[in-house]
């Protein structure tokens, strides 16, 4: 029994201690393609997410809404933000009188080009993250956030000034706010 038990201890640690087989570098090769396409669809959800609840704070996820200083759609658009993104034809004019000249997935799409740009103007800011700022700590989703309710110059204002300048938004609702409330996202 002891003989059995020795041989078969060796053979098992020959196998251990022996180089990796090609089995062993496809398992590797197909663990490592499963755990990125996991990690995407971990990060499509967050940001899903992160759009639904901004959606949510801007207008109760509403795509008609328009609100009363003339921004419209789910995520509360001005006119000016429109024409910058190249949409424009979509005036407020056109939304009341035809909302479909703003369908929800246009919407969609205008608020992810509009989170593309922010991101890139706020490139040389994105040493902030991780920083904590009258008690919040920045984060990406907090300063795309922040960046859609009082645009990226507003939120470099409020980094630049530690927090000093802190614009709102006409229902009083500020940079602070918006980068405390949606610092939770876990956004690439």
């Amino acid at each position: 029994m002891r003989k059995v038990f020795l041989t078969f201890l060796l053979i098992f640690i020959s196998h251990i201690c022996s180089a990796p087989n090609i089995d062993f570098r496809l398992g590797m090769i197909r663990f490592k393609s499963f755990s990125e396409f996991v990690e995407e669809r971990y990060h499509e959800t967050e940001l899903s997410r992160f759009i639904n609840d901004l959606g949510y704070s801007e207008s109760g996820n509403n795509w008609l809404c328009v609100n009363r200083i003339g921004c419209f759609g789910e995520w509360q658009f001005d006119e000016s933000t429109l024409k910058y993104l190249g949409h424009k034809k979509i005036t407020l004019k056109k939304f009341k009188t035809n909302p479909e000249v703003f369908p929800r997935e246009l919407q969609i799409e205008v608020l992810k080009t509009l989170i593309r740009v922010n991101l890139l103007i706020l490139e040389d800011y994105e040493h902030f993250i991780g920083d904590s700022i009258n008690g919040v700590v920045i984060t990406k989703s907090g300063m795309i956030a922040a960046s859609h309710l009082g645009g990226a110059g507003s939120l470099e204002k409020f980094l630049n000034s530690n927090g000093r300048i802190n614009k709102e938004d006409i229902l009083g609702t500020s940079i602070y706010d918006y980068l405390k409330k949606f610092r939770y996202y876990d956004l690439k």
